[in-house]
C-alpha cells in the first residue's frame, strides 16, 4: 500500500488515471451484479417473477389503485402520439441524462459528484437485493391487462431479443428508472437556474407516466423506487454525519479532558 501511495505521489498523472478507472470499475461491477445475481435466490426466477406480478396486481386491486390498464387504454385510444412520445421518453431521457449529468459533475464538482454517486450506489445495492428476492415480471408481460407499447408502436429495436440479453427483464421492483430521476429532479431543484428547477419537476413527473403508460412498471414499483431513494439519502446523510461530526465531538471531549491527542477529521 505504501509503495502504491509513493508511486502515485511521484507520478500524479497516474493517480488521475487510476481515479478515472476506479469510477469505470464501479460501473462495470454494478452492471455485473445487476445481470448475474438475479438467479442466486430462485432457480426458476422467471416463474417466480410472474407469480409475483399476479401478487402485485392483486395488491393494487385490493387497494383500488390498479389504474395502469385504464391509463394505458385511454392513452392508446385517445392520444396515440403521446404513447409514442412516452416510448421515446422512457428510453432517451434516462441513461443519456444520467450519464451526461454524471460526467459534468465529475469534471466540475467532484465533491458533489461523489455524494450523488454514493446515493446511487446505496440505492443500487438495495435494489439488487430486491431484484434477487422479489423478481417481478413487468406489466408489459401480463398480456391479460397490458400491451407492450414499445413493441407495438416503436422503437421496437429496444424490445428486440438482442436487447433483452443486456438487461434483467424481471428487475421491476423497485423502479430505479423512477428512483434515479427523482434524485436528479432534486439535484436540479437545488441549482440556481430556473430552467433546471422547472426540469427538476417535469423530469420525474414525466418519468412516472412514461414507466406506467409503456407498461414497464407498476405504480407500486414507482412507490418502491421513491422509498429506496429516500432511504439511500438517509443512509448517506447519516454516514456523512458520522464521518464529519462524531470525530469533531470526540476531539472536543478529549480537549476538555486535557488530552492533547485528537482524532483525524
Amino acid at each position: 500500500m505504501a509503495t502504491i501511495r509513493f508511486t502515485i505521489k511521484r507520478y500524479p498523472l497516474l493517480g488521475v488515471w487510476l481515479s478515472h478507472f476506479f469510477e469505470l470499475g464501479i460501473v462495470a461491477g454494478g452492471y455485473f451484479a445487476y445481470m448475474y445475481t438475479k438467479s442466486l435466490v430462485f432457480s426458476d426466477f422467471q416463474t417466480t417473477a410472474f407469480n409475483n406480478a399476479w401478487r402485485v396486481i392483486k395488491f393494487e386491486s385490493d387497494l383500488g389503485i390498479f389504474w395502469e390498464p385504464v391509463m394505458q387504454a385511454w392513452a392508446i385510444d385517445s392520444a396515440k402520439a403521446m404513447v409514442v412520445f412516452f416510448n421515446w421518453a422512457y428510453i432517451v431521457t434516462f441513461w443519456p441524462i444520467i450519464l451526461t449529468t454524471a460526467v459534468i459533475l465529475y469534471f466540475t464538482n467532484r465533491t458533489k459528484y461523489r455524494y450523488y454517486r454514493n446515493v446511487v450506489l446505496v440505492s443500487f445495492a438495495i435494489a439488487v437485493v430486491a431484484f434477487m428476492v422479489f423478481p417481478l415480471a413487468p406489466p408489459r408481460m401480463m398480456a391479460l391487462y397490458f400491451i407492450d407499447t414499445i413493441q407495438v408502436f416503436g422503437p421496437s429495436e429496444y424490445a428486440s431479443r438482442e436487447m433483452v440479453n443486456y438487461f434483467n427483464a424481471f428487475a421491476a421492483m423497485p423502479s430505479l428508472h423512477f428512483a434515479w430521476t427523482v434524485m436528479f429532479g432534486l439535484l436540479f431543484l437545488k441549482t440556481p437556474y430556473l430552467w433546471l428547477k422547472i426540469l427538476g419537476v417535469i423530469y420525474p413527473t414525466m418519468t412516472f407516466f412514461a414507466i406506467t403508460i409503456t407498461a414497464n412498471h407498476y405504480m407500486t414499483d414507482a412507490l418502491g423506487g421513491g422509498l429506496v431513494i429516500l432511504s439511500s439519502y438517509l443512509i448517506v446523510e447519516i454516514g456523512f454525519k458520522r464521518r464529519f461530526f462524531i470525530p469533531q465531538i470526540a476531539n472536543r471531549v478529549r480537549r476538555r479532558n486535557g488530552s492533547g491527542t485528537s482524532l483525524p477529521v
